[in-house]
């Protein structure tokens, strides 16, 4: 059975699809406030997505060998949710490469010939997915006088491997023709060698489309040629998946990219405000310890101005108060409490000099 692989991938690509779009959303509304066309385009290719994921998962246990499945697993409800899993697959392929295609435009417009070329893959998208719809409708829909329950529905429908291998092969082509759209223009940009190679890396990422429609488009030739229809159809649904939720990606990259710059140059604008801080702080502290220094000058020279000292001196370096130059033959000097208590005495009692010496 194919279940455990089809929860697993479908979980993980899916993850990853939903997460760039988030990124993708909030750098258009927050970072380059630039919605356009391209991003309604993405977030409905996302929902068709999730959509087709759903369908094939509620129908896992039917991703069995032939041998291994019974015929009556193959019941009216199996076969409407397979009508609706093939017209959210092709829609939601065709809005992905829309969405990467109204990118390019939108990025690249100046250019005549990526504009040529952008509508060129756009008419040839919209007519080969409006065609796989209608295919779908035409071989597994039920028709007058019929229903689900008909055996002629499931045998009817397995006739749509046929335009399934065409398909894959048109799809092919076109995923190379838009990987290789925008390189030309990207080489002849006056950027440095870093930012080219940087910007072709974004586009590049589209080889992973590209490589998800080629293992498409080979497992739908092994359903038309297997017996085994329903083991190859899951396979098939599988990779599906992996190139729907991987041209979400593609299509999300350039604004993811603008995401990441915008943080990094936040993460430099708060270290440069953290080094400014710091400084700021620095210099605080210096200018504090002056003022202090000032304000401890000044109140020892109004001490030594007073009556009591006047004339009587200054302190000497291990904190003693000396007499002045015309007693200095006493070399009589004062404790620190001692000068302090004279000041004190000076400015309450106006006590004569004498007392301290």
């Amino acid at each position: 059975t194919l279940e455990n692989e089809i929860i697993a991938i479908g979980a993980v690509s899916s993850a990853l699809a939903v997460t760039l779009l988030c990124i993708r959303i909030y750098s258009t509304l927050k970072i380059t406030r630039s919605a356009w066309y391209d991003d309604v385009a993405t977030v409905l290719a996302t929902g068709f997505s999730l959509t087709f994921m759903g369908l094939v998962i509620h129908t896992r246990d039917c991703a069995r060998h032939g041998w291994d499945l019974p015929v009556t697993a193959i019941t009216a409800g199996f076969m409407k949710i397979t009508l609706a899993a093939a017209i959210a697959s092709a829609s939601g392929i065709a809005l992905s490469k829309v969405a990467i295609l109204l990118l390019l435009y939108r990025l690249f417009h100046p250019n005549k010939t990526l504009r040529y070329w952008v509508f060129v893959c756009l008419l040839w998208r919209t007519l080969v997915s409006c065609t796989s719809i209608v295919v779908s409708l035409a071989l597994c829909a039920p028709r007058p006088g019929e229903s689900f329950d008909s055996l002629q529905v499931p045998l009817r429908c397995s006739y749509q491997s046929i335009w399934a291998v065409i398909q894959g092969s048109l799809n092919v082509i076109l995923d190379i023709l838009i990987l290789c759209i925008p390189i030309p223009i990207i080489c002849k940009l006056k950027l440095g060698t870093r930012k080219k190679v940087g910007v072709l890396a974004i586009f590049t990422t589209g080889f992973i489309a590209c490589l998800a429609s080629v293992l498409t488009l080979v497992f739908k030739v092994k359903l038309m040629t297997s017996p085994d229809v329903v083991w190859n159809s899951f396979r098939v649904h599988i990779l599906n998946i992996v190139e729907l939720n991987a041209a979400i990606m593609v299509a999300c990259m350039p604004a993811c990219a603008s995401f990441f710059r915008f943080l990094s140059n936040e993460s430099e604008s708060m270290s440069a405000l953290k080094i400014r801080l710091s400084s700021a702080r620095s210099s605080m502290n210096i200018f504090r310890e002056k003022h202090l220094k000032q304000k401890s000058t000044s109140c020892m020279d109004t001490a030594i101005g007073s009556p009591a000292f006047a004339g009587n001196g200054s302190m000497n370096g291990d904190g003693r108060y000396r007499k002045p130059e015309k007693d200095v033959l006493s070399d009589k000097s004062y404790s620190r409490a001692e000068w302090d208590a004279g000041w004190q005495r000076s400015i309450g009692t106006q006590t004569d000099k004498s007392e301290f010496e």
